[in-house]
């Protein structure tokens, strides 16, 4: 569901990027179904009818939220690929060490990934997501590091980002720091998948 309207000038702009982050910040503390627009827009500091400007319900503001967040997630690798370290091993790190503190940092995203936090999110979206995440990779990988191209390529990427995430998920499942064992096991995951064969 989408917005009813895209906000044009910056006041607006930040009235709804308000809301956004008061539903996040919501997350962390209210069980979802007990979330409603009064909540959001007192912890926004902006008027229900202001919410109602940019959102027609609740749904709609949890769903611009989860594309935010999907967008924040592709912008986190582009900055992690923009300028690639010498060996593999150093991107695994970086890739690795930015989604960890993404999830320790984000309001609310670990609670809707650990699905603590049930969230609708539009039909393939998550998918789409990550094969975005996975052609990125895939073009650092075989333009910077030389990989070849092989047909198990894209495939093996494609894990490589349902691993990270899966992985992600059991790190921070108990621990909010991230759980270090696994965000080591990780690493050396994906050195296997990112390198070549």
């Amino acid at each position: 569901m989408q917005t009813r309207t895209e906000p044009q000038q910056q006041r607006s702009r930040d009235k709804r990027d308000r809301v956004l982050a008061a539903a996040a910040a919501l997350l962390q503390e209210v069980p979802y179904d007990e979330i409603g627009t009064r909540q959001i827009a007192d912890r926004a500091e902006v008027s229900v009818g202001s919410l109602y400007r940019f959102f027609p319900d609740k749904d709609a503001i949890f769903s611009a939220l989860s594309a935010t967040w999907l967008d924040k997630v592709l912008e986190l690798m582009d900055a992690q690929l923009a300028a690639p370290p010498p060996a593999i091993g150093a991107l695994v790190d970086r890739i690795v060490e930015a989604f960890a503190e993404f999830f320790r940092a984000e309001p609310g995203y670990r609670q809707v990934s650990l699905g603590s936090q049930a969230l609708r999110m539009p039909p393939g979206a998550g998918a789409q997501n990550d094969e975005q995440l996975a052609g990125r990779l895939r073009a650092v990988l075989t333009g910077h590091y030389g990989v070849p191209d092989d047909g198990a390529l894209g495939r093996r990427l494609l894990l490589v980002v349902r691993l990270t995430e899966f992985m992600l998920n059991q790190a921070f499942r108990t621990d909010p720091g991230g759980d270090p064992w696994v965000l080591a096991e990780l690493k050396v995951l994906l050195r296997r998948y990112m390198s070549a064969g």
